[in-house]
């Protein structure tokens, strides 16, 4: 008799995205994009600390995909996208920068990211991140680090 063996993969259950602000400067979120599912992320993380929320799958596709970017100072953005969709492997997307974030480019780079993308360096901070890369419900943590 088979068995059926079942991989983690399917449908998103939901992303649970921990923010560790690492920096000596409070962060406020400056805008955020729910591709599929929705999430209520905070609106400010003071300096060293950190902060977390849900990213809520969407009952119609069974994913999760969003992103957040928060003003560190003046120009300076934070972005962290992720993508927990149905039957593929999770990825998440950082970024450093003091343009204006354009959400289809992010999106572009996060479909080719990894879930575990390498480290980014610029204008005096450093970001990391990893999301683990098949699970449902999959733990995101991203970091942002002062220079």
């Amino acid at each position: 008799m088979a068995t059926n063996v079942s991989s983690s993969w399917g449908p998103a259950h939901h992303t649970d995205v921990t923010l560790q602000n690492k920096s000596n400067v409070n962060l406020s979120l400056s805008s955020q994009k729910d591709w599929y599912g929705s999430e209520q992320p905070p609106k400010d993380i003071d300096a060293n600390s950190s902060a977390s929320f849900l990213s809520v799958a969407d009952v119609k596709t069974g994913s999760s995909k969003g992103g957040v970017v928060y003003t560190v100072t003046g120009k300076i953005k934070w972005v962290v996208a992720w993508s927990n969709m149905k039957d593929e492997s999770n990825k998440v997307y950082i970024d450093i920068t003091d343009t204006d974030v354009d959400w289809p480019t992010v999106e572009l780079f996060l479909d080719n990211s990894t879930f575990d993308p390498s480290p980014v360096s610029n204008l005096g901070y450093s970001a990391t991140a990893m999301i683990h890369p098949d699970s449902p419900t999959p733990l995101l943590i991203a970091k942002l680090d002062s220079i």
